[in-house]
């Protein structure tokens, strides 16, 4: 199955966990500061010290943002992003996802569907070694978010990125879509490529990964 030959892909880059089919995680889109005080608010976040608009992604060791999920306000923190999607529900009413995870940080605990760092400042050398081996795989997750704006400049343009003047939220989405199948018709990324495993198909993208930026 596609779960395991994930979940094989990233054990093989020295995961020390051999479940993990992928890695979710938010994304935070630059904007330009709106006009009135409440809404600049809303959307400031201040860890990353600017207004933007925040997106719950999935990536896969295929190269593919599986899912994509917002957008929210950029104060919003992850795990209220990742109730409103409403992903940990319909993955863990899929049986197929049933003993495999999805690897995030710390906010996303452990359950039966999430995977996260363990905690702590007296952790034994297992634990140690199982957060060092997974940070270092889990930096993949960020190198989709860049190809994105390396093919579409504009929506990393955050002057031009104005609520109420451009869709913001369907512009980063349409160059999702768009890289994915970029992505696909190059046989590959930096990603994909990494973890040794090929993209999928156009016909497959579009019956189930098309479904999963737009449905969740």
């Amino acid at each position: 199955s596609k779960l395991h030959e994930f979940s094989q892909a990233i054990y093989d880059q020295g995961a020390e966990l051999d479940r993990i089919w992928g890695f979710v995680d938010g994304t935070v889109r630059g904007i330009c500061r709106p006009g009135g005080a409440r809404e600049q608010q809303s959307v400031y976040s201040g860890h990353k010290r600017k207004h933007a608009l925040k997106f719950q992604t999935v990536v896969t060791p295929d190269g593919m943002i599986f899912h994509l999920h917002g957008p929210a306000e950029g104060r919003r923190h992850d795990i209220l992003l990742l109730r409103e999607s409403g992903l940990e529900e319909r993955v863990r009413r899929d049986g197929r996802f049933q003993g495999y995870f999805v690897y995030g940080d710390q906010a996303y605990g452990r359950t039966d569907v999430f995977v996260s760092p363990f905690k702590g400042s007296s952790l034994t050398p297992a634990q140690a070694a199982i957060n060092a081996s997974m940070s270092k795989v889990r930096t993949s997750v960020e190198w989709p978010y860049g190809q994105v704006v390396n093919y579409w400049a504009g929506v990393d343009y955050k002057r031009k990125m104005c609520l109420g003047e451009v869709p913001v939220a369907k512009l980063y989405k349409t160059a999702v879509v768009l890289t994915n199948r970029i992505t696909i018709l190059s046989g590959g990324n930096n990603n994909s490529r990494y973890f040794g495993v090929e993209p999928p198909s156009l016909e497959s993208y579009f019956s189930v990964y098309h479904y999963n930026i737009h449905a969740f």
